[in-house]
């Protein structure tokens, strides 16, 4: 996520969903720090390890399910 952080600044958008440890926090932090967009899943996760560590690190816009996510992204373009 830091070269996309570097190239698309504040167009970036990342998306963390279910998975077991905290892969995606330190690439959150670099969206965010260019000014990109966030999202998490919410408790809806079958496995939230990554999305509860994005949100724990302080990175995370929106944390919505799934739906929502792409409902959020719909409106946004």
């Amino acid at each position: 996520m830091t070269s996309l952080a570097e190239a698309m600044g504040s167009h970036a958008i990342a998306i963390i969903l279910s998975g077991l440890d905290g892969d995606g926090t330190q690439g959150c932090r670099h969206i965010k720090n260019h000014g990109g967009t966030t999202f998490a899943q919410d408790l809806s996760a079958e496995v939230s390890g990554m999305p509860l560590s994005a949100l724990a690190g302080g990175c995370i816009d929106f944390v919505l399910p799934p739906g929502k996510i792409a409902e959020e992204l719909q409106r946004m373009v």
